[in-house]
């Protein structure tokens, strides 16, 4: 599995050119070999929240961008072993509750992380690609 973080998730639906050539190539593998390419719940709410709040423009209404996603990505579940771990990471990594939840969900699902967030791949915590 794959899982993107909640801005590779609106890169990869709207603006493809801003994931990086590795995280592009990466997609394209894990579809054509037919794995999994996933996204945490909680990138959901950070898409509807930053719509609210104006800080990312949609190209339809926030309903129908999440029903987009949806039908591009699967969604991991939060399970009581992610909220734990999300919890228990090791300092220095940041307070970011939703930014734990994610490296925790690649953490304890064992699957590569795709993201650009540097205070997430300088911790070294998951497979990143970037």
């Amino acid at each position: 599995m794959i899982l993107l973080d909640t801005h590779a998730v609106i890169w990869l639906l709207l603006t493809p050119d801003k994931l990086s050539k590795r995280a592009r190539g990466r997609i394209l593998e894990a579809r054509i070999a037919g794995e999994k390419i996933a996204c945490s719940p909680i990138s959901l709410y950070e898409m509807a929240y930053s719509a609210f709040k104006q800080r990312v423009q949609l190209p339809a209404s926030t309903e129908d961008f999440i029903a987009a996603v949806q039908a591009k990505v699967e969604l991991a579940p939060i399970t009581a072993r992610i909220a734990l771990c999300a919890a228990e990471l090791p300092a220095p990594f940041h307070g970011d509750p939703m930014d734990r939840i994610i490296t925790a969900t690649a953490i304890v699902e064992g699957c590569t992380l795709i993201t650009k967030d540097e205070k997430i791949r300088d911790a070294n915590l998951c497979k990143v690609i970037w």
